[in-house]
Order: structure tokens, then C-alpha cells, then sequence
């Protein structure tokens, strides 16, 4: 399986080899890799939180050009610094989708607001 080529100026991704097929970026296009991860996360030590609704589990972990972002049920996103590619990266399984686009994903996986305040157990 070949993987989309990243930029030269940006770090290579972990992709493990599942059978699910990633296709070609289009020009234009950037990865983005996701993970939906319903605990708690205490990168060095600290507790995250969402600053608009206080929730402390259940995200939408994005990474984007190396960058990690947390989303929240409620919509609010933002960059998480005490993340960094290599926790991303140890966080990362199997690909399971390939959506077309970061909004399919954030609709299709409920982090668009619409179920703010809903926690999943």
C-alpha cells in the first residue's frame, strides 16, 4: 500500500498497513488523520479540558501537518500543545475510513455540536 506524500516541510505521518485503501491527495488536499478516543487524556500529567462546556473525556483527536487539535461534542476545537506528533502517532491504530473531507467527518462522527453534552461510555 503507498501512502499520499506529504509536503518536504512537513513530518511523515504513521500509517500502518490495514486494507483499507488510502487514495491519492488530490492537488491541494492535506491528510488529516483522526481519532475518536472516549477517555481521559493527561498528557504530561494535566487533565485536558473543554473550555466552553468543562468536559474532560470523549474527543475527536485530529492531526494536521503535524499539529494536533482537539475537538469537542460541543464544537469547540483547538491546538493541544502537551499533544505532540508522537503521542498522536502512539495513539494511532488501524485505518478504519477514509472520509472525503474534515467536515464529513466531524458531522458524520457527532463532534459538530449537535450532541454537546452527550458523553458515549
Amino acid at each position: 500500500m503507498t501512502h499520499p506524500q506529504q509536503p518536504e516541510d512537513q513530518p511523515t505521518p504513521r500509517i500502518p498497513d490495514y486494507p483499507v485503501e488510502i487514495p491519492p491527495l488530490l492537488p491541494g488536499q492535506i491528510l488529516t488523520r483522526s481519532i475518536v478516543h472516549g477517555e481521559e487524556l493527561r498528557p504530561r500529567g494535566f487533565l485536558i479540558t473543554c473550555a466552553y462546556c468543562n468536559a474532560t473525556r470523549d474527543w475527536l483527536i485530529v492531526e494536521v501537518h503535524g499539529k494536533v487539535y482537539i475537538r469537542c461534542r460541543c464544537s469547540h476545537e483547538w491546538l493541544e500543545p502537551d499533544l505532540d506528533l508522537d503521542a498522536f502517532n502512539d495513539l494511532f491504530g488501524e485505518v478504519d475510513r477514509v472520509w472525503d473531507s474534515l467536515p464529513d467527518v466531524i458531522i458524520s462522527l457527532g463532534f459538530d455540536g449537535l450532541l454537546a453534552g452527550t458523553t458515549w461510555t
